[in-house]
Protein backbone atom coordinates (compact mmCIF):
# COMPACT_ATOMS: atom_id res chain seq x y z
CA UNK A 1 0.00 0.00 0.00
CA UNK A 2 3.08 2.76 0.67
CA UNK A 3 4.32 1.72 -2.59
CA UNK A 4 1.42 2.41 -4.25
CA UNK A 5 0.67 5.77 -2.23
CA UNK A 6 4.28 6.61 -3.37
CA UNK A 7 3.52 5.41 -7.06
CA UNK A 8 0.34 7.65 -7.13
CA UNK A 9 1.58 11.00 -5.68
CA UNK A 10 4.62 10.84 -8.71
CA UNK A 11 2.09 10.11 -11.12
CA UNK A 12 0.07 13.21 -10.09
CA UNK A 13 3.62 15.29 -9.94
CA UNK A 14 4.54 14.02 -13.55
CA UNK A 15 1.47 16.01 -14.81
CA UNK A 16 1.76 19.08 -12.37
CA UNK A 17 3.49 20.27 -9.11
CA UNK A 18 1.31 20.18 -6.05
CA UNK A 19 1.33 21.16 -2.18
CA UNK A 20 1.38 18.26 0.51
CA UNK A 21 -2.08 19.99 1.21
CA UNK A 22 -3.18 19.62 -2.63
CA UNK A 23 -1.35 15.75 -2.74
CA UNK A 24 -3.55 14.30 0.34
CA UNK A 25 -6.59 15.99 -0.76
CA UNK A 26 -6.40 13.68 -4.19
CA UNK A 27 -5.20 11.13 -2.61
CA UNK A 28 -7.37 10.96 -0.13
CA UNK A 29 -4.32 10.41 2.64
CA UNK A 30 -4.17 12.46 6.02
CA UNK A 31 -1.69 15.24 5.56
CA UNK A 32 0.99 13.14 8.26
CA UNK A 33 1.06 10.42 5.72
CA UNK A 34 1.54 12.44 2.85
CA UNK A 35 4.15 14.85 4.71
CA UNK A 36 5.86 11.45 5.13
CA UNK A 37 5.50 10.27 1.49
CA UNK A 38 7.22 13.72 -0.10
CA UNK A 39 9.67 13.43 2.72
CA UNK A 40 11.22 9.87 1.70
CA UNK A 41 10.77 11.18 -1.97
CA UNK A 42 12.83 14.66 -1.65
CA UNK A 43 15.73 12.48 0.54
CA UNK A 44 15.62 10.23 -2.41
CA UNK A 45 15.85 13.19 -4.88
CA UNK A 46 12.77 12.67 -6.55
CA UNK A 47 10.91 15.72 -6.13
CA UNK A 48 12.23 18.93 -5.02
CA UNK A 49 10.79 21.86 -3.53
CA UNK A 50 9.54 24.61 -6.34
CA UNK A 51 9.17 28.52 -5.47
CA UNK A 52 6.22 28.91 -2.73
CA UNK A 53 3.27 30.19 -4.66
CA UNK A 54 1.27 33.55 -3.32
CA UNK A 55 -1.27 33.51 -0.83
CA UNK A 56 -4.04 35.51 0.03
CA UNK A 57 -3.65 34.88 3.44
CA UNK A 58 -1.89 32.89 6.02
CA UNK A 59 1.35 30.29 4.76
CA UNK A 60 2.00 30.18 1.30
CA UNK A 61 1.95 26.52 0.02
CA UNK A 62 4.83 25.22 -1.18
CA UNK A 63 4.47 22.75 -4.40
CA UNK A 64 6.43 20.07 -4.98
CA UNK A 65 7.69 18.77 -8.40
CA UNK A 66 9.83 15.84 -10.50
CA UNK A 67 13.27 17.18 -10.00
CA UNK A 68 14.47 17.21 -14.07
CA UNK A 69 17.65 15.36 -13.44
CA UNK A 70 17.23 12.91 -11.50
CA UNK A 71 16.51 10.70 -14.50
CA UNK A 72 16.99 10.92 -18.44
CA UNK A 73 15.80 8.59 -21.08
CA UNK A 74 16.27 8.27 -24.62
CA UNK A 75 13.81 8.16 -27.31
CA UNK A 76 14.39 6.70 -30.87
CA UNK A 77 11.63 6.79 -33.64
CA UNK A 78 12.35 4.75 -36.76
CA UNK A 79 9.73 5.13 -39.43
CA UNK A 80 9.50 4.85 -43.16
CA UNK A 81 10.28 8.71 -43.52
CA UNK A 82 13.78 8.61 -41.40
CA UNK A 83 14.99 8.52 -38.19
CA UNK A 84 15.64 10.60 -34.75
CA UNK A 85 16.89 10.44 -31.45
CA UNK A 86 16.60 12.63 -28.44
CA UNK A 87 17.29 12.90 -24.58
CA UNK A 88 14.68 14.11 -22.26
CA UNK A 89 14.73 14.64 -18.67
CA UNK A 90 12.34 13.43 -15.75
CA UNK A 91 9.44 15.67 -16.93
CA UNK A 92 9.41 14.60 -19.79
CA UNK A 93 10.83 17.56 -21.64
CA UNK A 94 13.40 16.82 -24.51
CA UNK A 95 16.69 18.32 -24.00
CA UNK A 96 18.03 17.52 -27.42
CA UNK A 97 16.77 15.90 -30.88
CA UNK A 98 18.94 14.42 -33.68
CA UNK A 99 17.87 13.35 -37.11
CA UNK A 100 19.57 10.28 -38.19
CA UNK A 101 19.80 9.85 -42.09
CA UNK A 102 19.46 5.86 -42.78
CA UNK A 103 17.72 7.00 -46.11
CA UNK A 104 19.43 4.14 -48.19
CA UNK A 105 21.07 1.79 -46.29
CA UNK A 106 20.67 -1.81 -45.03
CA UNK A 107 19.60 -2.74 -41.90
CA UNK A 108 22.95 -3.45 -40.60
CA UNK A 109 24.25 -0.40 -42.03
CA UNK A 110 21.20 2.02 -40.10
CA UNK A 111 22.05 -0.32 -36.81
CA UNK A 112 25.50 1.04 -36.56
CA UNK A 113 24.49 5.04 -37.45
CA UNK A 114 21.86 4.72 -34.93
CA UNK A 115 23.83 3.40 -31.68
CA UNK A 116 26.63 5.80 -32.89
CA UNK A 117 24.49 8.42 -32.65
CA UNK A 118 22.92 7.18 -29.14
CA UNK A 119 26.42 6.80 -28.14
CA UNK A 120 27.36 10.64 -28.74
CA UNK A 121 24.03 11.99 -27.29
CA UNK A 122 24.38 9.79 -24.08
CA UNK A 123 28.02 11.39 -23.73
CA UNK A 124 27.10 15.01 -25.04
CA UNK A 125 24.21 15.02 -22.51
CA UNK A 126 25.03 13.13 -19.62
CA UNK A 127 22.28 12.26 -16.77
CA UNK A 128 23.51 14.65 -13.65
CA UNK A 129 22.79 11.41 -11.31
CA UNK A 130 24.47 8.87 -13.47
CA UNK A 131 20.74 7.69 -13.45
CA UNK A 132 18.70 6.45 -16.90
CA UNK A 133 15.01 5.09 -17.07
CA UNK A 134 16.07 3.71 -20.61
CA UNK A 135 15.77 3.57 -24.37
CA UNK A 136 12.35 4.03 -25.61
CA UNK A 137 12.03 2.70 -29.26
CA UNK A 138 8.85 3.67 -31.60
CA UNK A 139 8.51 2.24 -34.77
CA UNK A 140 5.12 1.43 -36.94
CA UNK A 141 3.31 -1.81 -36.03
CA UNK A 142 2.80 -4.02 -35.74
CA UNK A 143 5.41 -4.66 -33.30
CA UNK A 144 5.61 -7.55 -30.11
CA UNK A 145 6.45 -5.27 -27.64
CA UNK A 146 7.05 -8.70 -25.45
CA UNK A 147 10.26 -9.86 -27.42
CA UNK A 148 10.79 -6.06 -28.58
CA UNK A 149 10.73 -7.44 -32.15
CA UNK A 150 9.10 -5.19 -35.18
CA UNK A 151 6.93 -7.48 -37.04
CA UNK A 152 6.00 -6.93 -40.98
CA UNK A 153 4.55 -3.32 -40.95
CA UNK A 154 4.00 -2.38 -44.32
CA UNK A 155 6.38 -0.48 -46.55
CA UNK A 156 8.91 -1.09 -43.69
CA UNK A 157 10.53 -4.02 -45.13
CA UNK A 158 14.42 -3.84 -44.43
CA UNK A 159 13.07 -3.90 -40.53
CA UNK A 160 10.62 -7.00 -40.60
CA UNK A 161 11.82 -9.39 -37.85
CA UNK A 162 14.39 -7.07 -36.42
CA UNK A 163 14.49 -7.55 -32.84
CA UNK A 164 15.48 -3.85 -31.71
CA UNK A 165 15.78 -4.69 -27.71
CA UNK A 166 18.43 -7.39 -28.27
CA UNK A 167 20.04 -4.88 -31.11
CA UNK A 168 20.49 -1.61 -28.63
CA UNK A 169 21.51 -4.17 -25.41
CA UNK A 170 25.29 -3.25 -26.18
CA UNK A 171 24.58 0.79 -25.12
CA UNK A 172 24.49 -0.24 -21.64
CA UNK A 173 21.45 1.07 -20.77
CA UNK A 174 19.57 -1.93 -19.41
CA UNK A 175 16.21 -1.21 -20.03
CA UNK A 176 15.35 -1.11 -24.00
CA UNK A 177 11.54 -0.97 -24.87
CA UNK A 178 10.14 -1.22 -28.08
CA UNK A 179 6.27 0.33 -28.74
CA UNK A 180 3.93 0.47 -31.67
CA UNK A 181 4.49 3.98 -32.78
CA UNK A 182 0.37 5.05 -32.23
CA UNK A 183 0.02 3.11 -28.96
CA UNK A 184 3.22 5.48 -27.42
CA UNK A 185 1.62 8.70 -28.91
CA UNK A 186 -1.67 7.25 -26.47
CA UNK A 187 0.53 7.16 -23.86
CA UNK A 188 1.74 10.93 -24.32
CA UNK A 189 -1.64 12.03 -24.51
CA UNK A 190 -2.49 10.43 -21.48
CA UNK A 191 0.36 12.02 -19.42
CA UNK A 192 0.69 15.35 -21.39
CA UNK A 193 -2.08 15.81 -24.09
CA UNK A 194 -5.91 15.91 -25.05
CA UNK A 195 -6.46 12.92 -22.76
CA UNK A 196 -5.55 14.08 -19.48
CA UNK A 197 -9.35 14.72 -18.90
CA UNK A 198 -10.08 11.32 -19.63
CA UNK A 199 -10.09 7.96 -17.80
CA UNK A 200 -10.82 6.13 -21.52
CA UNK A 201 -10.55 6.79 -25.00
CA UNK A 202 -9.21 5.94 -28.68
CA UNK A 203 -6.80 7.82 -29.80
CA UNK A 204 -6.34 8.01 -34.24
CA UNK A 205 -3.08 8.67 -35.99
CA UNK A 206 -3.82 9.57 -39.54
CA UNK A 207 -1.04 9.55 -41.68
CA UNK A 208 0.21 6.84 -44.29
CA UNK A 209 -1.52 4.24 -41.94
CA UNK A 210 -3.95 4.63 -39.42
CA UNK A 211 -2.62 3.66 -36.08
CA UNK A 212 -4.53 3.64 -33.01
CA UNK A 213 -4.38 3.52 -28.82
CA UNK A 214 -7.10 2.79 -26.70
CA UNK A 215 -6.91 4.15 -22.71
CA UNK A 216 -9.20 1.90 -20.82
CA UNK A 217 -9.22 3.23 -16.73
CA UNK A 218 -6.62 5.53 -17.34
CA UNK A 219 -3.88 2.14 -18.48
CA UNK A 220 -3.11 1.36 -21.93
CA UNK A 221 -4.68 -1.78 -23.73
CA UNK A 222 -2.74 -3.56 -25.73
CA UNK A 223 -3.86 -7.00 -25.80
CA UNK A 224 -1.59 -10.25 -25.25
CA UNK A 225 1.20 -9.02 -27.23
CA UNK A 226 0.22 -5.41 -28.09
CA UNK A 227 -1.72 -6.16 -31.05
CA UNK A 228 -4.84 -4.96 -29.52
CA UNK A 229 -5.46 -1.56 -30.83
CA UNK A 230 -5.25 -2.18 -34.56
CA UNK A 231 -8.25 -0.10 -35.62
CA UNK A 232 -7.45 0.97 -39.05
CA UNK A 233 -7.22 -2.88 -40.04
CA UNK A 234 -10.51 -3.44 -39.29
CA UNK A 235 -13.40 -4.01 -41.84
CA UNK A 236 -15.91 -1.10 -43.12
CA UNK A 237 -16.78 -3.09 -46.57
CA UNK A 238 -16.48 -7.01 -46.64
CA UNK A 239 -15.91 -7.10 -50.20
CA UNK A 240 -13.77 -3.69 -50.09
CA UNK A 241 -10.73 -4.03 -51.31
CA UNK A 242 -7.94 -6.63 -50.48
CA UNK A 243 -5.85 -4.93 -47.71
CA UNK A 244 -1.90 -5.75 -47.27
CA UNK A 245 -3.09 -7.70 -43.78
CA UNK A 246 -5.27 -9.74 -45.76
CA UNK A 247 -8.16 -8.63 -44.59
CA UNK A 248 -11.01 -6.10 -47.32
CA UNK A 249 -12.21 -3.04 -46.56
CA UNK A 250 -9.97 -2.30 -43.65
CA UNK A 251 -10.69 1.19 -43.13
CA UNK A 252 -6.69 2.27 -43.67
CA UNK A 253 -7.92 1.47 -47.31
CA UNK A 254 -10.06 4.15 -47.56
CA UNK A 255 -9.19 6.97 -45.04
CA UNK A 256 -5.26 7.03 -44.61
CA UNK A 257 -3.57 9.92 -46.07
CA UNK A 258 -2.05 8.55 -49.50
CA UNK A 259 -5.28 6.70 -50.40
CA UNK A 260 -7.13 10.22 -50.31
CA UNK A 261 -4.76 11.68 -52.38
CA UNK A 262 -4.45 9.11 -54.48
CA UNK A 263 -8.08 9.06 -54.97
CA UNK A 264 -8.48 12.82 -55.37
CA UNK A 265 -5.90 12.81 -58.16
CA UNK A 266 -7.32 10.31 -60.36
CA UNK A 267 -10.84 12.28 -59.65
CA UNK A 268 -8.93 15.46 -60.79
CA UNK A 269 -8.10 13.64 -63.90
CA UNK A 270 -11.29 12.25 -64.98
CA UNK A 271 -13.33 15.64 -63.79
CA UNK A 272 -10.56 17.59 -65.61
CA UNK A 273 -9.95 19.85 -63.01
CA UNK A 274 -6.17 20.47 -61.53
CA UNK A 275 -4.73 17.28 -60.64
CA UNK A 276 -1.90 18.29 -58.84
CA UNK A 277 -2.35 17.46 -55.43
CA UNK A 278 0.30 15.70 -53.92
CA UNK A 279 0.79 16.54 -50.38
CA UNK A 280 -2.05 16.78 -47.21
CA UNK A 281 -1.36 20.63 -46.70
CA UNK A 282 -2.50 21.34 -50.09
CA UNK A 283 -5.92 19.19 -49.61
CA UNK A 284 -7.08 20.76 -47.18
CA UNK A 285 -6.20 24.40 -48.58
CA UNK A 286 -8.07 23.41 -51.41
CA UNK A 287 -10.92 21.68 -49.16
CA UNK A 288 -10.94 24.52 -46.89
CA UNK A 289 -11.40 27.18 -49.94
CA UNK A 290 -14.47 25.70 -51.09
CA UNK A 291 -12.63 23.14 -53.89
CA UNK A 292 -15.81 20.87 -54.25
CA UNK A 293 -13.73 17.95 -54.84
CA UNK A 294 -11.72 17.83 -51.83
CA UNK A 295 -14.81 18.62 -49.59
CA UNK A 296 -16.55 15.58 -51.22
CA UNK A 297 -13.53 13.28 -50.05
CA UNK A 298 -12.90 14.74 -46.73
CA UNK A 299 -16.57 13.80 -46.03
CA UNK A 300 -16.31 10.37 -47.36
CA UNK A 301 -12.64 9.96 -45.30
CA UNK A 302 -14.37 11.32 -42.27
CA UNK A 303 -17.28 8.65 -43.05
CA UNK A 304 -14.83 5.95 -42.74
CA UNK A 305 -13.15 6.79 -39.79
CA UNK A 306 -16.49 7.98 -38.19
CA UNK A 307 -17.48 4.01 -38.79
CA UNK A 308 -14.90 2.72 -37.17
CA UNK A 309 -14.80 4.85 -34.49
CA UNK A 310 -17.96 3.87 -33.62
CA UNK A 311 -17.98 0.26 -33.66
CA UNK A 312 -15.24 0.86 -31.04
CA UNK A 313 -17.17 2.98 -28.84
CA UNK A 314 -19.76 0.68 -29.36
CA UNK A 315 -18.25 -2.30 -28.07
CA UNK A 316 -15.85 -0.10 -25.32
CA UNK A 317 -17.95 2.80 -24.33
CA UNK A 318 -14.94 5.42 -24.36
CA UNK A 319 -15.23 8.91 -22.90
CA UNK A 320 -13.11 10.76 -25.87
CA UNK A 321 -11.35 10.70 -29.51
CA UNK A 322 -8.35 11.29 -29.78
CA UNK A 323 -6.59 12.83 -33.45
CA UNK A 324 -3.17 13.37 -34.48
CA UNK A 325 -1.10 12.77 -37.03
CA UNK A 326 -1.02 14.57 -40.74
CA UNK A 327 -4.64 15.05 -40.09
CA UNK A 328 -3.97 17.91 -37.86
CA UNK A 329 -3.23 20.81 -40.35
CA UNK A 330 -6.63 22.04 -40.58
CA UNK A 331 -7.71 19.53 -38.33
CA UNK A 332 -10.72 21.03 -37.59
CA UNK A 333 -13.06 20.57 -40.89
CA UNK A 334 -12.38 16.69 -40.33
CA UNK A 335 -13.08 16.85 -36.92
CA UNK A 336 -16.54 18.54 -37.09
CA UNK A 337 -17.29 15.80 -39.39
CA UNK A 338 -16.08 12.78 -37.74
CA UNK A 339 -17.77 14.54 -34.39
CA UNK A 340 -21.42 14.62 -35.92
CA UNK A 341 -21.06 11.23 -37.22
CA UNK A 342 -20.32 9.67 -33.82
CA UNK A 343 -22.91 11.36 -32.53
CA UNK A 344 -25.68 10.94 -34.91
CA UNK A 345 -25.12 6.63 -34.61
CA UNK A 346 -22.87 5.95 -31.33
CA UNK A 347 -25.30 3.84 -29.42
CA UNK A 348 -24.87 5.87 -26.30
CA UNK A 349 -25.86 9.07 -28.14
CA UNK A 350 -29.30 9.81 -26.21
CA UNK A 351 -26.92 9.58 -23.22
CA UNK A 352 -23.88 11.74 -23.85
CA UNK A 353 -22.16 13.45 -26.43
CA UNK A 354 -18.58 12.13 -27.11
CA UNK A 355 -16.40 14.37 -27.92
CA UNK A 356 -13.54 14.34 -30.54
CA UNK A 357 -10.58 16.37 -29.81
CA UNK A 358 -7.11 17.38 -31.56
CA UNK A 359 -3.95 16.60 -30.23
CA UNK A 360 -2.52 19.60 -28.34
CA UNK A 361 0.92 18.06 -29.06
CA UNK A 362 1.88 18.99 -32.18
CA UNK A 363 1.90 17.70 -35.26
CA UNK A 364 5.77 15.87 -34.65
CA UNK A 365 5.11 14.62 -30.99
CA UNK A 366 6.92 11.17 -31.72
CA UNK A 367 10.32 11.63 -30.00
CA UNK A 368 8.99 12.96 -26.63
CA UNK A 369 6.37 9.50 -27.17
CA UNK A 370 9.51 7.36 -27.52
CA UNK A 371 11.35 9.22 -24.84
CA UNK A 372 8.14 8.50 -22.70
CA UNK A 373 7.66 4.51 -22.95
CA UNK A 374 10.40 3.77 -20.47
CA UNK A 375 9.02 6.20 -18.12
CA UNK A 376 5.78 4.97 -18.27
CA UNK A 377 7.06 1.23 -17.11
CA UNK A 378 9.07 3.48 -14.09
CA UNK A 379 5.75 5.53 -13.08
CA UNK A 380 4.15 2.30 -12.84
CA UNK A 381 6.48 0.89 -10.66
CA UNK A 382 7.43 -1.77 -13.18
CA UNK A 383 11.32 -0.79 -13.15
CA UNK A 384 13.59 1.84 -11.62
CA UNK A 385 16.38 3.83 -13.08
CA UNK A 386 19.90 2.32 -13.89
CA UNK A 387 22.98 3.50 -13.23
CA UNK A 388 25.19 3.79 -16.30
CA UNK A 389 29.06 4.50 -16.32
CA UNK A 390 29.97 6.55 -19.56
CA UNK A 391 33.19 4.79 -20.59
CA UNK A 392 35.01 5.32 -23.84
CA UNK A 393 35.66 2.13 -24.55
CA UNK A 394 32.10 0.45 -23.97
CA UNK A 395 30.48 3.32 -25.36
CA UNK A 396 32.80 4.81 -28.32
CA UNK A 397 31.36 5.49 -31.45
Amino acid sequence: MKAGNRLNVLRMLRREGLSRSELAERTGLTRAAMSLIVGELLVDGIVVEAARRKSVSGRRPVPMELDPGYAYSIGLTISRTGSEAGVADMRGRLICRQPIEIAGLTRRESLRRIKTCLRGLMRTYPSPTGRWLGLGISTPGPVDVAAGTILNPPNFDIWHNACLADEMRDLGLGHVFLENNAQALTMAEKTFGAGRQSRSFVLLEVEAGIGSGIVIKDALYSGWRGFGNEIGHTSIDLNGPLCSCGLRGCVEMYASVPRVLAKARKLGRLEKKNARINDWRTFMDRSAAGDSLCRRLLKEQAQALGTAIVNVINVLELDAVVLTGDILYRGEILRAHIERILNQTAINRWLRQVPVLLSPLGERPELMAAAGIPAERFFQGLMEPMKVQLKSKKLGG
